[in-house]
């Protein structure tokens, strides 16, 4: 009897709420010299499984790769973190996982379709996740293939090395009851 009113309770707990110690947002690019692998240190956000939608919102100032002088020039002039300090996924639908999403129990596969913003260029875009309930915590994972010279941004290479304008977004989230 417990159980059934435990996954009552999951089930109409539709807001979700995530940040930093709830998981991993990462990228990873390519150049001539090394693989460059980064995350952000910063970010939050949550998810309704009922409306299915939410956003994502990484402080752009916490975004780094471990090594100095490639993250200044990174977020000082590629992203221009001052001035454009978040970088925003507004999660407008969720395709797939009706059954799971709304229940509280399962696992399964979405689309997650909405816009990123990087500086002061927004585009649409669909991610591919998947998710899968932990108790009454969601787990959404997903990697989204994308090039950063679709958002205008200039290019970090340098005389030495040559930055691939593909990039992976990966991401791993533990979302909460809010």
């Amino acid at each position: 009897m417990g159980l059934f009113f435990a996954l009552c309770a999951v089930a109409a707990a539709a807001v979700l709420g995530f940040g930093p110690g709830d998981g991993r947002v990462e990228f990873q690019l390519s150049s001539t010299l090394h693989e460059i692998e980064g995350e952000a240190l910063g970010f939050a956000g949550q998810l309704d499984t009922a409306a299915r939608t939410g956003t994502l919102t990484v402080d752009a100032g916490s975004l780094t790769t471990g090594l100095g002088p490639r993250d200044s020039r990174m977020l000082a002039w590629c992203l221009e973190a001052p001035r454009f300090p978040a970088i925003t996924f507004a999660l407008s639908s969720i395709e797939g996982g009706q059954t799971g999403l709304a229940s509280g129990v399962g696992s399964g596969s979405l689309s997650l379709r909405g816009t990123l913003t990087i500086r002061d260029i927004t585009q649409a875009l669909v991610v591919p996740a998947t998710f899968a309930w932990e108790g009454d915590k969601l787990r959404i994972k997903g990697r989204h293939d994308m090039k950063w010279t679709d958002w205008n941004l200039p290019d970090p290479s340098t005389v030495l090395s040559t930055v691939s304008p593909d990039m992976a977004i990966l991401f791993d989230i533990l979302a909460r009851p809010a």
